[in-house]
């Protein structure tokens, strides 16, 4: 199994089961490239990829994982269907080999289904934003080696939230920007999905955010004007420094899950209720844009969204409020 790395034992077993049972290569590496970003994932919200963290993953847990893939990832329904069937097998050889004794799945489809109505957990408050903003810059709870460099990273988790929170970014947009998408002069910035392309206009707030991070990186090793360069990127606490890559010569990107484990800190930090991610700031973005009285079709050019039914539930939620405020 070393041409498959980065999976647990146990799920190295289900791939080796499938050759097994003759299913062709290719299938074979469509399986094991889903099941290696759900164990990303799985690290990031559990820390650990261990067979304990399985036993206990349920059915709340999976649904929040195949909601991340359609508001973060924007999978089609039929890519999320594929990787829901590789998932759902995942857990029925588990349950075969007796690793699990219940399978989280079970009626998981049904409820994916029928639950296309909005809670208000699950959106973000402007106080709970304040209070996780504010802690960006805080030094409580953080080791004696994260305060030391914590200087350098304060503006580039501002941005990063801001981006999230008053403009609805994925966290795969915000890994895609780079240097020569950042328009300080015209104030603005250019965010790419895949072949998608829109512009959106920066406020003072965020464009000094920006700047401000990027003028934090020493100079040697910073994003280049007008370049590919990434905008957002690594930084490392053993050397202190934002991380260069010199195989490529240019600074090294960060990722999603870096991201992701940033936001989850800071979340745990500001003692907010667990669970809340970037799927919440996207969605508030989201629905106070369209609580200012702007258009389905101005919310999806402006959100990237490739179908406009996406925003059904939101205008359900606002019709929601709106009623529960009248006499």
């Amino acid at each position: 199994m070393e041409e498959y790395p980065h999976l647990p034992e146990y799920a190295k077993s289900f791939i080796n089961h499938l050759q097994n049972k003759g299913r062709k290569k290719s299938t074979i590496k469509r399986y094991y490239y889903d099941l290696q970003d759900f164990f990303a994932w799985l690290r990031v919200v559990k820390d650990s990829d261990n067979i304990s963290v399985i036993l206990h993953v349920t059915s709340e847990h999976l649904k929040e994982y195949f909601l991340f893939l359609s508001e973060q990832r924007q999978y089609s329904k039929a890519t999320s269907k594929r990787v829901f069937t590789v998932i759902k097998g995942f857990f029925q050889y588990l349950q075969s080999q007796k690793l699990i004794q219940g399978n989280p799945f079970i009626g998981i489809e049904k409820d994916l289904e029928e639950d296309n109505q909005f809670l208000e957990d699950d959106f973000i408050t402007e106080e709970e934003f304040q209070k996780l903003f504010k802690t960006l810059s805080s030094f409580d709870g953080l080791t004696e080696k994260q305060q030391k460099y914590r200087h350098l990273l304060i503006k580039r988790n501002e941005a990063i939230i801001s981006l999230l929170y008053h403009y609805g970014l994925t966290l795969q947009e915000l890994t895609n920007i780079k240097m020569k998408h950042v328009n300080f002069i015209g104030q603005h910035l250019t965010v790419t999905n895949g072949t998608d392309t829109r512009q959106l206009p920066l406020t003072n707030f965020t464009q000094q955010l920006l700047y401000t991070y990027k003028e934090d990186i020493p100079a040697s090793i910073r994003p280049n004007y007008y370049s590919s360069d990434r905008f957002f990127i690594a930084f490392d606490y053993q050397r202190g420094t934002f991380r260069f890559d010199y195989s490529t010569y240019e600074p090294k990107p960060l990722t999603v899950i870096a991201i992701q484990k940033m936001l989850r800190q800071e979340i745990r930090r500001s003692g907010l209720r667990p669970g809340l991610s970037a799927q919440h700031l996207r969605r508030t973005a989201i629905l106070n844009f369209l609580a200012s009285d702007k258009s389905a079709e101005e919310a999806q050019a402006w959100f990237g969204l490739k179908s406009i039914l996406t925003l059904q539930r939101y205008d359900n939620y606002l019709e929601q409020i709106k009623n529960s405020l009248k006499p």
